[in-house]
C-alpha cells in the first residue's frame, strides 16, 4: 500500500474492537480459520460458519487481533476475512493497524 508520497507500507497486524453491538448478524468471518468442530464456541461469541471457517459475533467491548504477515513479510492468506451483512440494527467498530514502512 502507498502512504505519503513515495512511501509504501504494509499492515503488520490488525486489532478490531467492537464498540456497539445492537444488531443481528454482522459477524466477522474468517473462511480459512478452522474451528474445533463444535457448533457453538466461546460462550456464543464465535461459531463455525456454514461455509467453513469461523465467524465472530460483534460484542461490545470485545476485540479481535490477528497478524497479517508471515515473518518474511508476505501476506498470510489464512487471515483473509469479511464483515457479514447486518440483518438489523447497528454495529460500530474500529480498526487499529500497526504498519511497517518500506
Amino acid at each position: 500500500m502507498r502512504g505519503a508520497p513515495g512511501r509504501y507500507f504494509n499492515r503488520i497486524a490488525s486489532f478490531f474492537v467492537f464498540l456497539e453491538d445492537q444488531c443481528e448478524g454482522g459477524e466477522t468471518w474468517f473462511p480459512y480459520i478452522e474451528g474445533s468442530g463444535v457448533e457453538e464456541l466461546g460462550g456464543g461469541r464465535w461459531k463455525e460458519h456454514e461455509d467453513g471457517g469461523v465467524a465472530f459475533r460483534p460484542r461490545s467491548g470485545n476485540a479481535l487481533f490477528w497478524v497479517n504477515l508471515h515473518s518474511n513479510g508476505t501476506g498470510d492468506k489464512r487471515v483473509m476475512h469479511a464483515g457479514l451483512p447486518l440483518k438489523s440494527g447497528v454495529k460500530t467498530a474500529m480498526n487499529i493497524w500497526p504498519r511497517k514502512f518500506y
